[in-house]
């Protein structure tokens, strides 16, 4: 092999190689980013700001996050597991896990962290 082919072939190799290197990083930073600012990548930690529920268990929850001040809009249903089994009221401290569901976020799991006295 002469000097060019293998300059040009450690040239393509260098490109690839870093290429994978980026792809690599820009697949692991989203979670890291998303613990730095909530509790968890689809957890959040916060204050009750609205509370809205239909016969059918259906309705949305309004969280205003402690740690970085946030509004989220929950949407809940029949299959959102609350623990203790109750609603939040106005004013208590809950943690949400949910799943965004086509920009949709709804809440799996509620759990009253801290409730009032």
């Amino acid at each position: 092999m002469d000097w060019k082919r293998y300059k040009k072939a450690m040239l393509v190799l260098t490109v690839i190689l870093s290429l994978v290197l980026v792809s690599i990083g820009g697949v692991f930073s989203p979670l890291t980013i998303a613990k730095d600012r909530e509790i968890g990548p689809n957890e959040v930690q916060g204050k009750v700001l609205f509370i809205e529920t239909n016969a059918f268990r259906r309705g949305t929850i309004e969280v205003k996050s402690d740690q970085t001040n946030k509004t989220y809009t929950f949407y809940v249903g029949s299959r959102t597991a609350y623990y203790p089994h109750r609603y939040p009221t106005i004013g208590e401290t809950i943690k949400v896990f949910y799943i965004n569901d086509q920009g949709y976020l709804k809440a799996t799991q509620v759990e009253i962290v801290k409730s009032l006295p």
